[in-house]
């Protein structure tokens, strides 16, 4: 009889604290994860509110202006804007989906941070693509629409020259931009998302080193 109340008294602590254990574990998880998707969410946020503020300001000079050439200026500004935006939704509910780590199992949950990733470097890819190309599209539309295109007709043969500098030109600025565009998108992403891969990494290693100790 004692030994049986023994063996229901020691099942009941280890019950006890595996399930204290689970909830700190739980609770440590929640809290762990939460920091870089905080972080990356203000982050966001502040994002959007700057280029909210440069794309509008411009646009609205541009549109002022009433210029041919300012007109197409501020509409290549408004496509970029919109591309933000959608990136901005999407990266928004990607970060709210993972914020939620009870909500989703561990598979789900390395998915949406894959996704989170590959959204990420999108942005840097095409941050990067965008500078040659809105320097090339400023330098044509200024050719075109300066004096009416009698610049244009002033250059004459010395022309596709002069784009392929500018070209050039646009190029040679975009290596250094890619890299201070790559330390910009990790510093406000990148290393958070790295924390976020190490915390997932441990969630999933934490049942192979308790079945390794109960081997023991």
């Amino acid at each position: 009889m004692e030994l049986d109340q023994l063996k229901s008294i020691w099942k009941e602590s280890d019950a006890a604290v595996s399930n204290t254990s689970a909830e700190e574990l739980d609770k440590m998880l929640r809290m762990q994860s939460q920091s870089p998707i905080a972080k990356m969410k203000r982050n966001l946020f502040w994002e959007l509110v700057v280029v909210a503020t440069i794309y509008i300001g411009t646009i609205s000079f541009y549109l002022f202006e009433n210029k041919p050439g300012m007109l197409y200026l501020a509409l290549m500004l408004f496509v970029i804007g919109a591309m933000y935006v959608w990136y901005y939704i999407k990266k928004r509910a990607l970060l709210k989906n993972i914020e939620c780590v009870t909500c989703e199992v561990r598979s789900n949950l390395s998915t949406q941070l894959v996704s989170l990733e590959k959204l990420i470097r999108l942005y840097l890819w095409l941050g990067t693509f965008l500078i040659p190309l809105v320097l090339i599209l400023s330098f044509v539309v200024g050719l075109i629409f300066t004096d009416n295109g009698h610049f244009i007709k002033e250059l004459g043969d010395k022309l596709i020259y002069v784009l392929i500098v500018w070209v050039i030109f646009s190029l040679i600025c975009t290596v250094p931009m890619y890299f201070v565009n790559k330390w910009y998108v990790n510093l406000l992403y990148g290393r958070h998302v790295k924390k976020l891969r190490q915390i997932l990494n441990e969630m999933n290693e934490t049942p192979v080193q308790t079945n390794k100790n109960n081997n023991l």
